[in-house]
């Protein structure tokens, strides 16, 4: 097993998932919006490709034999900290890895703008915490295409399956680490420390609350 076979699994899925979500180009190549495009989001239901990708994933991890994929009994509950922001969860399912020391996927659909299942919180370890939502505004201005918002699922499930994700709480702040770079709140920009953190998170030297594990084969 290795993520080609894995990315190929998931572009299989989403030929079926997806089939009815197509996909759009970035609406600012210049980046470059108009003032009222901060205010509004004309075609909500066009974000459901988000929701379709999820399932997508969900469906191959399971196929592939990596995961157990279960719905959530209680989605508020499944989270260590606190459910997302915003709108109410209306479905969540589990994905746990069969492999000894990794860490589950939550994959949680909620709706924006009325429409349902087409904003995607994922979220790590069990309770889990938030990795991503997406699309993490949804407003025209901030539309990037749909290629850029299927890319940031993409890779932040691949973080976690490949056993590359850590997520460290401290008293300054929260890190989290991916395979190609990281994000932090909370340290006052102090790029060295937050690097030592997710260093020694890695390498079982942290005194901190750390989520991390094996990748998943």
């Amino acid at each position: 097993m290795d993520l080609n076979r894995i990315c190929a699994a998931v572009t299989q899925d989403f030929a079926e998932t997806g089939a009815s979500t197509p996909p759009w180009p970035d609406p600012h190549p210049d980046r470059d919006p108009a003032k009222d495009e901060y205010s509004r989001c004309l075609d909500p239901a066009k974000y459901r490709i988000v929701g379709a990708r999820a399932d997508a994933w969900l469906r191959a991890l399971d196929r592939l034999g990596l995961a157990t994929v279960a719905q959530a009994d209680d989605p508020g509950a499944a989270w260590r900290d606190e459910p997302p922001r915003g709108a109410p969860t209306t479905q969540a399912a589990w994905a746990r890895p069969h492999q000894l020391g990794s860490i589950p996927l939550l994959f949680s659909f909620r709706a924006f703008n009325g429409v349902q299942d087409n904003l995607v919180t994922l979220g790590a370890g069990e309770p889990a915490v938030e990795i991503a939502t997406i699309p993490d505004c949804g407003c025209d201005a901030c539309d990037a295409g749909s290629a850029d918002l299927l890319e940031v699922l993409d890779d932040r499930v691949l973080d976690v399956v490949s056993g590359q994700f850590v997520h460290v709480t401290t008293e300054q702040g929260t890190a989290q680490g991916y395979r190609d770079g990281w994000e932090a709140s909370g340290f006052g920009g102090q790029h060295r420390l937050i690097e030592q953190v997710l260093a020694d998170a890695r390498t079982g030297r942290s005194s901190h609350r750390v989520i991390r594990g094996a990748r998943w084969w």
